[in-house]
């Protein structure tokens, strides 16, 4: 085979790979994702812990696919099972990808998270530290967030975005995809994620009862679609 030719055959220099999303709830994690793929594939609201399962977002171009992983915020003090399984996913996500994405904002404070810690200081998975809500933050402040974390952890990269404007998202997909391996795609190149209509319907639902609802109800509940039908529009 001439290599000129399997140089720049496509097949040959796809990239494709897992990016897992991780991070303490309200952080940002959905909206990013949700800024990435260009579509709502997380529900987001205002209240921690809304996203309970862990959902793929699927990019897709020419020459690479993205396959990123929202996960369920790492909740400090698990009190229901469900509290732990949503953990069980979470701290998962440190060892099966091919690059781990720490989404963090002033707000956060993780430096008193030894699990955390001892998880991000033991994987060997390159990480990029993603600062989001610059938008929201005053002079200096991204500043110390960054240093404060040099002395604790080793980054391969710093990334500040605001997720919610869609401010520097573009150049952090950029620098994911320097960090693909190269691979054939995983998924459909028309496929946007690992998960059927019926499940989005129901998130849409939960997404719902969690903007009107308060204290304890909209945790309670659990969404199940019995009967779903899909009804095309007259004329379309």
């Amino acid at each position: 085979m001439d290599k000129n030719n399997s140089d720049t055959n496509p097949a040959e220099n796809h990239k494709s790979g897992f990016v897992n999303i991780i991070g303490n709830p309200n952080v940002g994690k959905s909206t990013l994702m949700n800024a990435m793929i260009g579509d709502k594939l997380s529900i987001i609201t205002s209240k921690p812990q809304t996203t309970r399962h862990r959902i793929l977002g699927i990019i897709s171009e020419d020459d690479y696919q993205v396959v990123f992983s929202d996960t369920p915020g790492i909740i400090e003090q698990p009190h229901y099972g469900m509290h732990e399984s949503m953990n069980k996913f979470a701290f998962s996500s440190f060892s099966d990808a091919d690059l781990l994405l720490l989404v963090i904002d002033k707000y956060e404070d993780y430096v008193g998270d030894e699990k955390v810690i001892e998880s991000l200081k033991k994987t060997n998975i390159p990480k990029f530290l993603v600062i989001n809500k610059i938008d929201l933050a005053e002079p200096g402040e991204i500043g110390d967030l960054v240093n404060e974390w040099k002395e604790i952890c080793d980054f391969d990269e710093v990334h500040t975005i605001s997720a919610l404007n869609k401010e520097g998202t573009d150049r952090l997909l950029t620098k994911i995809v320097e960090r693909l391996p190269i691979n054939p795609p995983y998924y459909p190149k028309d496929q946007m994620s690992d998960r059927s209509e019926r499940f989005f319907v129901s998130e849409i639902i939960r997404e719902k009862i969690l903007m009107i609802y308060k204290q304890e109800i909209p945790y309670s509940c659990e969404v199940i679609v019995d009967q779903f039908i899909d009804e095309e529009r007259n004329g379309e």
